[in-house]
């Protein structure tokens, strides 16, 4: 249990963890108070603009923290030390999943809050939207560790990850769905976890076969990033 409790908290007590993603997060709001004040000098819009657009801006912070938590003991030359150390390789991956976890649930916290001030907090979509920031952070999560342990390297895991989740595939992926393509090709894409990960995050909740979807996936992921991770040589 002790043994636990320090892979639990292994990584979250890295210095600047908490201050970097706060420091992130603040970054965050102002740029939406900007998009709201200037969508409000266009036109009319109400202040729940706000979290409106941070909800859409959070996958990003997330993909720059993940990207840069396992690629920066790479870059520093610390991944003898820390591969090699008292925790063994397997720990030390789910110790880096566990602080895009709590990434995750701070941007929830800091995006219900948002939510609050503008007064549009629903009581009944609290859990709905936890269970979709934990799924989202853990799926996407697992797919940068595998990225970075394959690649050692930052840009290369942002860009990898960036081309498959974010907007160039998915305005791909809804050129071919509004297109005369077959209805095969079209359920294959809506089951990829690279077209169900951003589009269900944005809205908020997962349905119940995304998120079967999005676990076994992430399940997959941190399973090869395990094996692969116990293989490299250090």
């Amino acid at each position: 249990m002790d043994r636990a409790l320090k892979v639990i908290t292994l990584e979250l007590k890295r210095k600047k963890f908490i201050k970097d993603i706060i420091f992130s997060l603040t970054g965050l709001t102002v740029l939406s108070f900007f998009s709201y004040l200037l969508i409000k000098t266009l036109q009319e819009a109400e202040f729940s603009v706000v979290p409106m657009t941070f909800l859409q801006l959070v996958p990003y912070i997330i993909l720059v923290i993940c990207s840069f938590s396992l690629t920066q003991e790479f870059a520093n030359k610390t991944d003898k030390v820390v591969f090699t150390g008292i925790f063994t390789r397997n720990e030390i991956v789910f110790s880096k999943l566990i602080s895009f976890l709590t990434t995750s649930l701070i941007c929830y916290v800091w995006y219900q809050l948002l939510n609050w001030i503008a007064g549009g907090v629903k009581l009944e979509l609290l859990l709905v939207n936890l269970i979709t920031f934990l799924i989202y952070s853990f799926t996407l999560g697992s797919f940068i560790l595998l990225v970075s342990i394959v690649s050692s390297n930052f840009i290369v895991t942002g860009i990898v990850t960036y081309v498959l989740y974010f907007d160039l595939i998915l305005a791909i992926f809804k050129q071919v769905l509004e297109s005369d393509r077959s209805e095969e090709v079209k359920q294959f894409i809506v089951n990829l976890p690279f077209y169900i990960a951003n589009t269900g995050f944005s809205i908020g909740s997962y349905t119940a076969k995304e998120t079967i979807i999005m676990l076994m996936c992430g399940s997959l992921f941190l399973t090869l990033a395990c094996v692969i991770i116990n293989r490299k040589n250090m």
